[in-house]
């Protein structure tokens, strides 16, 4: 448990820095499945890290060191951490604790409160909220077997044929749980803090796949560029939230240049790229947790008392 129990952050750190260039260079559908996948390693991989770290200072507690029969000699002989570094990793641990906390918490509320308005609207025939209201909107949320909220004013804005289009990307969202992808990666992020840029990443990419979902739909990738462009004009500068799946409010601009370009492709060196990151974390991972197992082994062999 020397340099490997320490890769996952600088792992989760280069994650970081790709994962722009990832959503861009692979298909979005694997970008976003790749990403949550790397994300939720990274994150697991760094708390675990962090907590070998920290209990390599509690192992040299008398009364812990008794219950697991270790002799705190023979630890301190072979323990490669020094005991400021495993301080340090048990605060950061509760610090992790408290960020997961928050974002467990804030996402409730923010879950709660959109919920509310929803129900708040009656009933959704066909899954469908018709908001009277001239401000120009459109979002899926995923309660109630997902519900598509769309305003007066974004349909006034799109002709039928763009409606058709704005209506496939947000059912997209819904069909292939593009929340679930965005939840997991935020999640991650809250405990890992070096992957701060992977949420708006996944986000992205969510976006990219079900515009790629509408163009297939409606069959042509200029009538979905042109619906995605009137649809973030009619919005102007709005805010969404970053719990809703909003059309239009994210990245626009690339997002159109990509559906007036070609079908997206395997990058294999992308793909390459997040497949070694995702076998060193698991390695790293391993290799720590198999190194502590040693060292916990070899601290038996003579009983604390």
């Amino acid at each position: 448990m020397r340099v490997e129990v320490y890769l996952p952050l600088l792992i989760s750190a280069v994650l970081d820095r790709l994962a722009p260039w990832l959503t861009r260079h692979l298909p979005p559908a694997s970008a976003s499945r790749l990403l949550a996948v790397a994300g939720v390693l990274c994150g697991a991989s760094t708390v675990l890290g962090l907590a070998l770290l920290a209990w390599s200072s509690v192992v040299e507690i008398p009364q812990v060191a008794a219950l697991g029969h270790w002799s705190i000699p023979l630890w301190e002989r072979d323990d490669p951490v020094p005991d400021a570094v495993g301080g340090v990793a048990g605060v950061a641990l509760v610090v992790l604790a408290i960020r997961l906390v928050h974002n467990v918490r804030s996402r409730y509320l923010a879950a709660r409160a959109v919920r509310g308005f929803v129900r708040g609207q009656g009933p959704a025939p066909g899954g469908l909220i018709l908001v009277d209201d001239p401000t120009p909107l459109a979002f899926a949320v995923p309660f109630d077997q997902g519900r598509i909220v769309v305003s007066t004013g974004m349909l006034r804005a799109l002709t039928v044929q763009e409606q058709r289009a704005l209506f496939a990307h947000e059912r997209a969202h819904l069909r292939f749980r593009h929340h679930t992808y965005r939840t997991i990666v935020e999640t991650a992020a809250a405990a890992d803090p070096p992957l701060r840029r992977l949420p708006a990443a996944i986000r992205y990419a969510t976006e990219r796949w079900a515009d790629e979902v509408a163009a297939d739909t409606v069959g042509d990738r200029r009538l979905a560029a042109r619906a995605l462009t009137r649809a973030a004009l009619a919005r102007g500068s709005q805010e969404s939230s970053r719990h809703e799946l909003d059309y239009g409010s994210r990245d626009v601009s690339d997002r159109v240049r990509h559906l007036l370009g070609p079908r997206p492709r395997q990058n294999p060196l992308a793909l390459a790229a997040i497949v070694i990151l995702v076998a060193a974390t698991l390695i790293s991972a391993v290799d720590a947790g198999s190194d502590i197992d040693r060292l916990l082994d070899k601290a038996t062999a003579q009983p604390h008392h």
